[in-house]
């Protein structure tokens, strides 16, 4: 308790004058009393164990704000959830929901805390992006120590690969055909995928052959057709300009992959219709085919 010295007497000190005390390191010693307002913030999310200040405002019944660096008193419920210092410097040890307290001269406010300590992150590969889809978010899980999900932490992405995949506002947008290597982070830990970005391929069907066979002419590129019928059939397609992909195959799906160089090249295929039921009318049902990286 505040004391002072009258005449060679230790006497004890006014109330105002402790309360001046209290408040000098709060408000600097020109301010007398308790402050008439609080204002404390901390970030929404805490996603480590990284320490965090804790800001706080004090208004007096003027409604001069200003900013408290020291005098304050502050607390955490739970207990376990974390610690603060004197200077309100803020430490979680967990995930879990509290509150922080924070008092000056009588006077307490009270915000809520949100810890949530990444412990790693799972981020499986995305396989095949289509490059006109758009922004897309990748499917992965955010986890804590004790394996729960924390669903409501921000994740952040790189790209080693920007002029494939590139992120923006919590997404990723393809840019061009190719394989982006890819990292998301969150809190201190990170994880690496790849997105595979393809694109659909429309060019004009060309009858050959009496319309037994079409013909798709290419750029320079990789490439992949797929054709799904309707019943078993062998079907064979030719790669013009790269003469080592030609192939067939017996069964319902057909898949063909090969990187054409030539500027002339293209490819040529059974006309699915002919092979149905003898139809010479050129048919591009069940027929896909992507650029590929």
């Amino acid at each position: 308790m505040p004391f002072s010295r009258t005449r060679g007497v230790l006497r004890q000190a006014p109330l105002e004058l402790a309360s001046f005390v209290l408040m000098c390191g709060a408000f600097g010693c020109e301010q007398r009393e308790a402050p008439s307002e609080l204002r404390v913030e901390l970030p929404q999310l805490i996603a480590s164990k990284d320490v965090v200040a804790v800001s706080v405002r004090a208004s007096n019944a003027q409604g001069v704000s200003k900013l408290v660096t020291e005098g304050a008193d502050y607390g955490i419920s739970p207990a376990d959830l974390g610690t603060v210092s004197k200077a309100g410097m803020l430490k979680c040890n967990r995930s879990g929901d509290g509150q922080v307290t924070v008092s000056i001269a009588g006077v307490s406010r009270s915000v809520a805390l949100h810890c949530r300590i990444v412990e790693r992150i799972e981020a499986a590969n995305v396989g095949r992006v289509e490059l006109s889809a758009g922004p897309f978010r990748p499917k992965l899980r955010v986890l804590d120590k004790s394996g729960a999900e924390l669903d409501d932490v921000a994740v952040t992405f790189f790209s080693k690969n920007s002029g494939v995949a590139y992120p923006k506002d919590g997404q990723l947008v393809p840019r061009s055909v190719g394989t982006a290597n890819l990292v998301a982070r969150a809190g201190d830990a990170s994880a690496e995928f790849t997105v595979d970005v393809v694109r659909k391929v429309v060019v004009e069907a060309l009858p050959i052959e009496h319309n037994k066979k079409l013909y798709f002419s290419l750029e320079p590129a990789k490439y992949e057709l797929k054709v799904t019928l309707p019943s078993p059939h062998r079907m064979s397609a030719e790669w013009r300009g790269a003469p080592f992909c030609n192939s067939s195959s017996e069964g319902l799906s057909h898949v063909w992959v090969c990187g054409l160089r030539a500027k002339a090249g293209g490819v040529a295929f059974d006309n699915p219709a002919y092979l149905k039921d003898g139809s010479d009318t050129p048919s591009l049902e069940g027929v896909e085919l992507y650029e590929v990286p």
